[in-house]
């Protein structure tokens, strides 16, 4: 194999024949077929799809024969009415990790023969009635619904809705028990505060006022001894 290091060129650089495989300056490593290089990035086809990376990660591309090459140069070999070469295909695909390509193949068995179980079989569709369908269609026809991306019985969707519901009215109900005690509490201290004051104007008014004050006159100054009074005599008339 050829090593290829990667320059620092801003230009895009011819692709070499072949897939690669690229590593990686974390430790990982990438195997499929490099469909662009430049200074900056490299672009890669993995077959189920295309990444790209900083070219600043990558320590090095060895050049290699890969799975969707591989793919590539046997579907160049067979022809479009061979229904039972598609089919191998597409089950190598799968074991490849090559999912679009094992579809593409599965799809050309069908064109060359539309009832061939296994490759309906690899694409997930469904036989109704003898009738090969679509996994939707057949998932449809036996009263599934699709939930949130998965396919249920309409009972179980009614019984997650309804779980949903009785969470969200109970956590209603604790958001509006936070809200009242909250309110109870603002209301108290509010209570409190006017006590508070009511009770210092209270005192600021009556500061310095003697207790009787409010009564009437009192008088001037209050005995603090015994009150001692003088006997009343009655003389007879004419005596003095």
């Amino acid at each position: 194999m050829r090593t290829l290091v990667i320059g620092l060129a801003a230009v895009v650089l011819p692709l070499a024949a072949g897939s690669d495989e690229i590593y990686l300056k974390s430790g990982g490593q990438l195997s499929g077929k490099v469909v662009s290089r430049t200074g900056t990035t490299v672009e890669i086809d993995l077959g189920a799809g295309r990444v790209t990376v900083p070219a600043s990660s990558v320590v090095r591309i060895e050049e290699g024969r890969s799975a969707l090459q591989e793919y590539e140069e046997r579907a160049s070999h067979i022809a479009a009415a061979d229904a039972e070469a598609w089919v191998a295909l597409g089950k190598w695909a799968s074991s490849q990790g090559l999912g679009s390509q094992a579809r593409e193949a599965y799809h050309r068995a069908l064109a060359a023969s539309p009832n061939d179980p296994r490759a309906n079989e690899g694409l997930g569709n469904l036989q109704i009635d003898g009738k090969w369908v679509s996994e939707d269609e057949g998932y449809r026809a036996r009263g599934y619904v699709r939930f949130e991306g998965e396919w249920m019985t309409p009972a179980e969707q009614q019984a997650i809705l309804s779980q949903r519901a009785a969470e969200d009215a109970q956590e209603h109900a604790r958001r509006q028990a936070e809200l009242s005690a909250r309110e109870a509490e603002a209301r108290a201290q509010e209570a409190e505060a006017q006590a508070r004051k009511a009770a210092a104007e209270a005192e600021e008014q009556n500061e310095g006022l003697p207790l009787w004050y409010g009564w009437g006159a009192g008088p001037v100054a209050w005995p603090t001894g015994p009150i001692v009074t003088q006997p009343i005599v009655v003389r007879p008339i004419g005596v003095r």
